[in-house]
């Protein structure tokens, strides 16, 4: 028997649903416009269509499972090898998808550091943008190995089986360790080493006297770098501020592991909020930005852009919906 009121789990179906919507037409729309419109092609762009990448991961692949979970109490309901191979690689994707993200905010805030503080400096090699999306690809999977060694499909009798980290004898202190690593790596430290490098750019920017540039385009030029950072700063806020409740739920939980009997809409919340940046961030990026809200403008009121160049470069009954 589920521990959600019935009359909670078809307005949480369409929460999800409108979420899987928003963020398949987002992040499509993103990747379409960069391959269609050369003038959007830039490496912060390029990283953007990395975690639109990722962002179509977590909507393919866990907002279903977490619609399933609603109607099944979280009981994993396939079976056998498959079923483990599901539960893993499911979880595994998950986190790799997150910590992409992740790690492309943080090339991105490197990106925009290395253009205000050192203008005149190409760093050609850094910029290499089909380069850059191996290298936190491979880094997101190595991150994300603890998820693969600890989740696990099992059998729970008499309640049926359950995706689950499963911590063996380490208990509560496992879990702790499993949580802070994911709390460290893929959400605390990334984000400072980001605001830190937002400060300093933000202090090289306010300290140049824009009127006494030069020319007129050397202004103008300040003027649109200090737009890119409020956006950058905008989404990677946004991005902290969806998957804090996740966080804060998972160290909740280790504490205190019926908590989700107790408050099942503190976790669903907990969880959706931090899928849901996967919705939110195509849309912020192609708004803010102006040439992505230009492209997005003109191909609203005339349907598709004309082709172009392609981009070349405890052990009892488990609580089974911690993620």
């Amino acid at each position: 028997m589920s521990s959600q009121l019935p009359a909670e789990i078809p307005g949480q179906t369409v929460l999800y649903s409108i979420t899987i919507l928003v963020a398949l037409t987002g992040n499509l729309l993103l990747i379409f416009i960069m391959k269609r419109k050369p003038e959007t092609r830039s490496l912060t762009g390029f990283l953007f269509v990395n975690m639109a990448v990722a962002d179509l991961l977590v909507t393919f692949v866990v907002m279903p499972i977490s619609i399933a979970s609603l109607y099944t109490d979280g009981k994993w309901l396939l079976p056998g090898i498959l079923g483990q191979v599901t539960c893993i690689s499911g979880y595994f994707g998950y986190y790799v998808a997150t910590a992409a993200s992740i790690l492309s905010l943080l090339i991105i805030s490197v990106d925009r550091y290395l253009a205000v503080v050192y203008p005149f400096s190409g760093f050609p090699t850094f910029r290499r943008a089909k380069v850059l999306t191996v290298v936190i690809w491979l880094i997101s999977m190595i991150f994300s190995i603890p998820v693969a060694v600890v989740w696990r499909a099992i059998d729970y009798a008499p309640w049926g089986t359950y995706c689950t980290p499963v911590f063996e004898n380490l208990g509560e202190f496992g879990m702790l360790v499993y949580y802070t690593y994911l709390f460290l790596l893929m959400y605390l430290i990334p984000l400072l080493v980001i605001s830190s490098l937002y400060a300093l750019v933000g202090r090289a920017l306010w300290r140049r006297n824009v009127p006494g540039i030069s020319t007129e385009i050397e202004q103008r030029n300040e003027m649109t770098k200090r737009k890119v950072v409020r956006t950058l700063v905008i989404i990677t806020a946004v991005f902290a501020f969806c998957w804090l409740p996740t966080q804060c739920y998972h160290f909740i939980f280790v504490f205190h592991p019926d908590v989700r009997d107790k408050y099942p809409m503190s976790m669903f919340l907990s969880f959706w909020s931090g899928q849901a940046n996967s919705a939110v961030n195509p849309w912020l990026y192609m708004t803010l930005t102006e040439k992505f809200r230009k492209a997005l403008g003109n191909l609203l009121r005339r349907g598709p852009v004309e082709p172009s160049l392609q981009l070349g470069t405890t052990r009892s009954r488990p609580n089974q919906a911690i993620q």
